[in-house]
């Protein structure tokens, strides 16, 4: 069973988070949570105060309070029960807190999965993420399901990114544990030969020597990405995962050409590890999973460190 945490706002990204989690996830057991917005302080109403009694003023403040609190829970109820028609065993929840990614992250501190949506749909619309995502994906402590707007369906496989590092491993034991779909295990490269005027001009020297060392020096780039993609899919295999492994190259960077391959395949949802390199490179995030949760089309799944 996976206890998965899904901050809910009535946004079509929320409930997207919803259907994302139903699908993806093993057992899902669901808390869906919308935080409350702090109310006005007796500090911030001041300059009512010379207008006003202050009886008057504290009765406005708790009034405030209650009709946040309530409206928290309306919504937080109206995303149970959506839950509940996708097939989540659902409750509810309503921290407080000033900043939301902290609420989340504070009470996800016992859950497997922290979902959320992200603002707008495509990747022009989240060139900018809403911040609760963006700062629940470079400070939570746990693994994120980040749905953008529109996702649906999810019947394909997860493509899980995959360096031989040991964030990559990470994420494979946690699909492992909490993912249901078949994985596509992907190493993703670049030919130093097809992508370089170096490259080309070996290519096209016309001596024999130089193409013959070109065409050598891409097959071994080519099979080392192969090793590494079915290594991946080796170690998910001995995990009981169903997976395979892919070895797509391309002139582009890494989160790039995973985004074209989750396209080819039909992918339901990303996987990427962070603190690792190569495809799953993070040192603050990283620009891999950046890159993929701003432009993908589809969920992604980031597992830290």
């Amino acid at each position: 069973m996976t206890r998965a945490l899904i901050a809910y706002d009535g946004s079509e990204a929320a409930r997207a988070a919803l259907a994302a989690s139903a699908a993806l996830l093993t057992q899902p057991e669901a808390v869906v949570a919308t935080v409350q917005p702090p109310p006005p302080t007796l500090e911030s109403a001041a300059l009512a105060r010379a207008a006003l009694p202050q009886a008057v003023i504290e009765q406005g403040v708790e009034n405030l309070r209650v009709s946040g609190e309530a409206r928290a829970l309306d919504t937080a109820r109206e995303g149970a029960q959506y839950a509940t028609g996708l097939g989540l065993l659902a409750g509810t929840a309503t921290p407080a807190g000033v900043t939301p990614w902290r609420a989340l992250r504070e009470l996800a501190r016992d859950f497997d999965v922290l979902a959320c949506g992200t603002r707008g749909q495509g990747p022009v619309g989240r060139v900018l993420l809403g911040s609760t995502a963006s700062s629940l994906l470079h400070h939570a402590e746990l693994p994120l399901l980040i749905a953008p707007a529109g996702a649906d369906g999810f019947a394909g496989p997860v493509l899980a990114g995959y360096d031989d590092s040991e964030g990559a491993r990470r994420a494979l034991r946690f699909a492992a544990e909490h993912v249901k779909a078949r994985l596509i295990v992907a190493h993703a490269w670049r030919s130093p030969v097809r992508h370089t005027l170096r490259g080309h001009a070996l290519q096209s020297s016309g001596i024999e020597v130089f193409e013959d060392y070109a065409e050598t020096v891409d097959d071994i780039f080519a099979d080392v990405a192969r090793e590494t993609a079915e290594a991946g899919a080796t170690f998910a295999r001995s995990l009981g995962l169903d997976a395979t492994a892919a070895a797509p190259e391309s002139g582009h960077g890494d989160w790039q050409t995973l985004l074209r391959t989750a396209t080819d395949v039909g992918a339901a949802a990303i996987l990427a590890g962070s603190r690792g390199r190569g495809a799953v490179a993070s040192t603050v995030l990283g620009s891999v999973a950046s890159g993929l949760v701003h432009a993908a089309q589809v969920p992604v799944i980031v597992v830290p460190g």
